[in-house]
Order: structure tokens, then C-alpha cells, then sequence
């Protein structure tokens, strides 16, 4: 997954998760929650924003995010 897209690479183990987690297969949730935690300490370039595994998490379980409310 690094060699493919470094910088994204966390964000896709992320989605592969949240993915797995939508279809109830724990297993596969693991493993890809690993992964992530794998290229989060290999890569130094990995991107690794908060608030865009959020929106990853909320894209995969069919949520929209509501607006801020000011």
C-alpha cells in the first residue's frame, strides 16, 4: 500500500476498515486497522488528518455530516 500511494496509503488502510466494519467482518476490520497503524509509523510522509478518516468513516456507514452550527 505504500508503494502505491504513499501519502494516502493511511487513508485507504482507513476506509478498507470502516468498510469491513459496515459489513460486520471483524476480522478484516483488524487487519486493516493494523495496516494503518503500520504505515503510520513506517511512513513519514503518510497523510494522517483526523478529520479526513472521519469524513472516510462517515462515506463508508452512509452518514452525511450535519453543518456546523455557529
Amino acid at each position: 500500500m505504500i508503494g502505491q500511494d504513499e501519502p494516502g496509503a493511511y487513508y485507504s488502510a482507513q476506509r478498507l476498515a470502516a468498510r469491513a466494519r459496515v459489513h460486520s467482518d471483524n476480522d478484516e476490520f483488524w487487519h486493516w486497522a493494523k495496516v494503518a497503524s503500520e504505515i503510520a509509523r513506517l511512513s513519514p510522509v503518510a497523510e494522517m488528518d483526523g478529520s479526513v478518516v472521519e469524513r472516510i468513516v462517515e462515506e463508508e456507514l452512509g452518514f452525511s455530516r450535519l453543518p456546523e452550527q455557529e
